[in-house]
């Protein structure tokens, strides 16, 4: 059966980084129950400042896509696991959690929105659209359909709800247990209605 959440800014908990250089917003975890702070969960869904360059926490066991959503540039260092990397805005980028990364800032503090998810257990893509006031149709492709809102406001309709969900920035729409081939109508509201669409499929 399908749930689906609206969250707003409000529902985020603020949690310390691993390592404690700053903070996290967490927007999403799961299975039910789980903890960041016992390392139980399979899947986290979050938003950071970034505003010092340094060493990130380690997550071994799980893989992450990271999306740079505020400020020009970061730059992140994985060791001889992976060439350096630029990012650019809305440009995801996918690595492990069991590498050792470092981040540069070439131009000051940035804003990140991170999907952590446990290797085996479940997989994740992460796709941007500068929506403004268009339309888009997408496909759930997946069994868990995360929807956050960067910028401006918008509406989702989703396959066998009757009325949209009207979302303004900051919040977020968390589909669980959706069908694949369930649909996501998504409309901007405004000018500078932007947002990131999270597909997280079952492994294992």
């Amino acid at each position: 059966m399908t749930e689906v959440l609206h969250l707003r800014s409000r529902d985020a908990r603020r949690v310390p980084w691993k390592n404690g250089r700053g903070f996290t917003d967490e927007l999403a975890l799961a299975p039910a129950g789980a903890s960041f702070e016992r390392g139980d969960f399979d899947l986290r869904i979050s938003r950071a400042t970034v505003d010092e360059p340094g060493p990130f926490s380690a997550f071994p066991g799980f893989d992450r896509v990271l999306v740079v959503v505020h400020g020009e540039a970061l730059v992140l260092l994985h060791g001889t696991h992976a060439p350096r990397a630029r990012l650019r805005r809305l440009e995801p980028h996918r690595f492990s959690g069991d590498w050792p990364t470092t981040a540069e800032l070439p131009r000051g503090a940035i804003g990140d929105f991170n999907v952590l998810t446990r290797r085996g257990r479940c997989s994740a893509d992460v796709q941007a659209l500068a929506l403004a006031q268009r339309r888009a149709r997408e496909t759930a492709e997946a069994a868990q359909v995360f929807v956050h809102v960067l910028s401006g406001a918008l509406s989702v309709r989703i396959s066998g709800e009757d009325a949209p969900f009207e979302l303004l920035e900051a919040e977020s729409l968390w589909i669980r247990g959706a069908r694949p081939s369930d649909e996501l109508d998504i409309a901007g509201a405004s000018s500078d209605a932007s947002l990131l669409i999270v597909r997280v499929r079952n492994e294992g």
